[in-house]
């Protein structure tokens, strides 16, 4: 298809959509270079045309919810292409986040309690900022893909991050033997694709032990659990709730990295800045990831499960205190 067919295309959807009365040739073009740059790097398959046209034009409804957004120097972060560009929130709801908000409903009451079990200090004891990656302590970006496996990736980082701390030996763990074997079969309150719960992601390990990423690979599906007996590597001894507040999430950072769950619903489309998007009177907490760190501002320095090119290197900078409800439940590996 030539260029003049495709921008033909575009124009036909920029006018039947919402953007039509905000659109003209220059802003169409300007669409069109971005669509055809995006595909380069991001290239789909359609079942038929009319699946390729409505994701042309998914694309184009975010291109412009991107300009407006960038355009506003009240943002504190910014917004941009990636692999979710062609999805609706609504999409990236279903396919990427967890459907069932596991991080609180799948741990005893006892581990829920507000106290940092073993991990008290003074403020003059906590650093200014902490960033575990340039200790050498954080395992490569990751990519969780099509499926909800978010809580498997946050499981991995902490288990990664303390046996290097711990041990002095940074290896990959398997998230592919939690989505396969972190199963309510197996006695277990977590979902696979659809879902789980970190907690329950370190009582597994702390009783079957981590195979390597190489020797159980991830295929995003969920299949069924390749892994038998009690002693299959690594096991966290214990683990505990952080306390529900700044200090002591700052405390426990200062120890090692922390698994926290998040409401990632408006954040697809970060690219850079401090991301501060959520609702504040509506948290979900749907999507799990690993805190490594904060900055001399207070700002949470978090390892995402998206891919390296999402994001600022597969990070982001998530604003102070309890936004998108970190503090609402960190699980912290102790020994």
């Amino acid at each position: 298809m030539n260029n003049k067919i495709i921008l033909a295309s575009l124009i036909a959807l920029l006018l039947s959509s919402s953007l039509a009365q905000q659109t003209n040739p220059n802003h169409t073009l300007e669409a069109l270079t971005a669509y055809n740059q995006w595909r380069n790097h991001n290239p789909r398959v359609f079942i038929n045309e009319a699946e390729k046209q409505y994701r042309q034009s998914v694309f184009l409804e975010n291109f412009q919810k991107i300009k407006e957004h960038n355009s506003n120097s009240a943002n504190t972060y910014q917004q941009g292409f990636n692999q979710f560009s062609d999805m609706t929130q609504e999409e990236f709801v279903q396919k990427i986040l967890m459907s069932n908000s596991q991080a609180q409903s799948s741990q005893p009451s006892s581990q829920s309690s507000s106290n940092n079990l073993g991990l008290t200090a003074s403020t003059s004891t906590i650093a200014t900022s902490i960033d575990w990656r340039a200790k050498g302590a954080v395992t490569p970006v990751k990519n969780q893909g099509n499926c909800g496996s978010c809580w498997a990736f946050s499981s991995t980082g902490s288990m990664e991050s303390f046996n290097y701390i711990k041990n002095n030996v940074l290896q990959s763990f398997s998230e592919q033997q939690l989505v396969d074997c972190v199963t309510t079969s197996n006695g277990y309150y977590s979902y696979g694709c659809n879902g789980g719960s970190y907690y329950q992601a370190f009582l597994y390990a702390s009783r079957v032990g981590m195979k390597s990423e190489s020797a159980y690979p991830y295929t995003a599906i969920w299949g069924s659990c390749k892994v038998s007996g009690t002693s299959n590597g690594y096991k966290p001894v214990s683990f505990v709730s952080v306390g529900q507040n700044t200090l002591a999430l700052q405390t426990a950072l200062n120890a090692s990295p922390v698994s926290v769950a998040i409401d990632a619903t408006n954040l697809s489309l970060y690219t850079s800045g401090v991301y501060n998007g959520c609702n504040p009177q509506y948290i979900n907490l749907n999507h799990a990831v690993l805190a490594v760190g904060y900055d001399a501002q207070g700002n949470w320095i978090i390892k995402n499960s998206w891919g390296a090119s999402w994001g600022q290197q597969g990070y982001f900078l998530l604003a102070p205190n309890n936004t998108c409800g970190i503090l609402d439940n960190p699980q912290q590996i102790t020994a």
